[in-house]
């Protein structure tokens, strides 16, 4: 499905990796750090870098560029020129965020200094900072952590889930401020599978360790919207895959000549040459809802949106077909879901289904979520610690007699569903092959009004022709259990692919909103 959702980027999200290939710390399991760096090479690495930050800040605008994760062999952050350069690329006003991955060895005064004297941008600066036992301490590393967010840098920390490290990065987590999330990426090393009890010792540490552990398979058409840039120029998908056949400044190029649509399509090879994306920086760029939805509109930093609350559409969203051609929750989604519940965010359906049939659907995850928006808004329900509420938008009852005595003509079923006898919502059913037209709504629309109902709303699902009340909307029912969780719907999240989550998707979270290339809101 090409459909963009909301918290797409309109634009592009660009990771960086010189030639740099050397690093100040000396793990033992790292090649980078047996490295011997010479003057020559590091020379190379600043002109390389020089260049790219140059051109960033010439192409940003045409090519609507939004993000930069510098992602280095070794460290780059003990060398100023990153900073002089993130400064000069933060200082562009269509950038939004610009960040390395670092082992937070820097000195940080002279390093914010050099940055913010380039021009930099403070809000804009993110850090993807991991803990190495080997190097540092826990009080030493989280103090620098602590230091950095007091400076108003937003950054994530995180490890690799080795099993007999796991009481130290339980002490880590204690150390931490709770704001700043703790993530652990799977031990591919390992050479076995985690034990239930090692894969629940990480997830009391990192709530979507799940997703690291999930397979993922590849797919370009979720990579369109992000590039690797190597220091020579080369440009890659992302960091496993397969070299492009264009270089940087063929994108330029391609670029003045044809300008490429308002969906962020971008030049791309046939294949990544993977089969799965087997790692954060693979699968955190994904053009994918959930990766938006846990870690907002440039989820490759790795720094957590958590939203207040979560809605999310069904069927074409939570539910896909899968090769087989059986509805499913994916396994990846599923993973996302888990990370939600487990870090105490309430996740919503919100669906035009009836309760009924969402709760078949969605057997295997439903006990993850906390109530929700059922029959396009038509019924509601909440299920809270103290508190459970259900409303539903009733309807007149006129309106199945009217609709019952002119089936034949309409060659449909009339189907009713009520709650406590109130009828909620109504849908005309015809045969799977036999879609609705829109002169036909029109034309039951005139026959209620004739008959003096008015106040109901009617729209098409294929073979499907629902009818309900003007009041019932997904918008609404955002709205209305958002009062009673008491939150904005600004700081809540949610995804869908159809016109009929429009409205919700353009109150949740203020960002950019596709539905079929269509732009609803532009933040």
């Amino acid at each position: 499905m090409n459909t963009l959702r909301n918290g797409s980027v309109n634009g592009l999200q660009l990771l960086y990796r010189g030639s740099l290939k050397s690093c100040n710390y000396r793990c033992s399991y790292c090649p980078f750090s047996k490295h011997r760096v010479s003057d020559r090479e590091l020379g190379k690495d600043r002109e390389q870098w020089a260049y790219f930050v140059e051109t960033v800040r010439e192409r940003a605008e045409g090519l609507k560029i939004r993000s930069l994760l510098v992602a280095p062999y070794g460290e780059a952050l003990i060398h100023p020129w990153y900073w002089e350069g993130f400064g000069r690329v933060s200082s562009v006003s269509g950038i939004r965020a610009v960040g390395a991955q670092t082992n937070l060895s820097f000195p940080i005064r002279e390093s914010l200094e050099l940055f913010l004297k380039a021009g930099g941008r403070r809000e804009k600066l993110y850090l993807w900072a991991t803990f190495h036992p080997e190097m540092t301490t826990v009080e030493q590393f989280s103090r620098t952590c602590r230091r950095l967010a007091e400076e108003g840098i937003r950054l994530c920390a995180g490890a690799v889930g080795v099993p007999h490290n796991t009481d130290l990065l339980k002490s880590l987590r204690t150390s931490l401020p709770e704001e700043i999330y703790l993530w652990i990426n799977r031990m591919d090393g390992l050479k076995r599978s985690y034990t239930q009890k090692e894969t629940e010792d990480f997830l009391k540490i990192d709530p979507y360790f799940l997703r690291e552990l999930a397979v993922l398979p590849a797919d370009c058409e979720n990579c369109r919207s992000r590039l690797l840039v190597e220091g020579t120029g080369k440009l890659r998908m992302c960091n496993i895959s397969r070299n492009m056949d264009l270089i940087w400044d063929d994108l330029w190029n391609i670029k003045q000549k044809k300008r490429e649509s308002e969906t962020g399509t971008r030049p791309s090879p046939s294949a990544c040459g993977q089969k799965r994306c087997s790692c954060y920086l693979a699968y955190g760029g994904r053009q994918d809802f959930m990766n938006r939805i846990l870690f907002g509109p440039y989820p490759v930093f790795r720094i957590p949106r958590r939203a207040k609350a979560v809605f999310l559409d069904v069927m074409g969203t939570l539910i896909v077909k899968n090769e087989s051609g059986r509805n499913e929750c994916s396994p990846w989604i599923r993973a996302g879901l888990e990370g939600l519940y487990r870090d105490g965010i309430p996740l919503f359906f919100a669906t035009t289904l009836p309760l009924r049939e969402a709760k078949r659907q969605c057997r295997e995850i439903w006990h993850l979520f906390s109530g929700g928006i059922f029959a396009g808004g038509a019924h509601l329900i909440f299920r809270g610690m103290d508190e459970k509420w259900e409303e539903v938008q009733a309807m007149e009852e006129d309106c199945l007699t009217v609709l019952s005595e002119a089936r034949r003509d309409l060659g449909c079923r009339v189907l009713p569903y009520r709650h406590k006898s109130r009828i909620y919502k109504m849908t005309l059913l015809r045969p799977k092959a036999v879609h609705w037209q829109e002169e036909e709504r029109k034309k039951i629309s005139e026959l209620l009004q004739n008959a003096g109902i008015h106040g109901v709303r009617i729209y098409a699902e294929e073979n499907c022709l629902q009818i309900l009340s003007e009041r019932a909307t997904k918008e609404e029912g955002v709205r209305r259990i958002c009062r009673i969780l008491q939150i904005l719907p600004e700081d809540a999240a949610s995804a869908g692919d159809s016109e009929e989550d429009a409205g919700m998707l353009e109150i949740c979270g203020k960002q950019e909103c596709y539905i079929n290339g269509t732009k609803f809101l532009h933040s």
